[in-house]
């Protein structure tokens, strides 16, 4: 945005009416909120991808346990 529409979007603001400036901030502020809250679905972080493939999560994790408790050093032939 220009600095030119930014002062013309602030004049045509200063000539709402109170009540369109009440109803601009109600809009506003709503669209704050909207912008702050995490997208819906995303609350598990990256595991919330997941959910919907346990059996898939549980053999993953079950591989990577049977990993952890391999020596390191020691390569395993599979």
């Amino acid at each position: 945005m220009s600095h030119n529409e930014f002062i013309h979007i602030l004049n045509r603001i200063k000539a709402l009416s109170p009540e369109q400036m009440r109803q601009l901030r109600r809009e506003l502020e709503s669209e704050i909120a909207a912008a702050a809250k995490p997208p819906s679905g995303t609350g598990q972080g990256s595991l919330g991808a997941m959910r919907d493939a346990a059996d898939e999560l549980d053999e993953v994790v079950e591989h990577a346990m049977d990993l952890r408790q391999r020596p390191w050093r020691l390569p395993r032939g599979e």
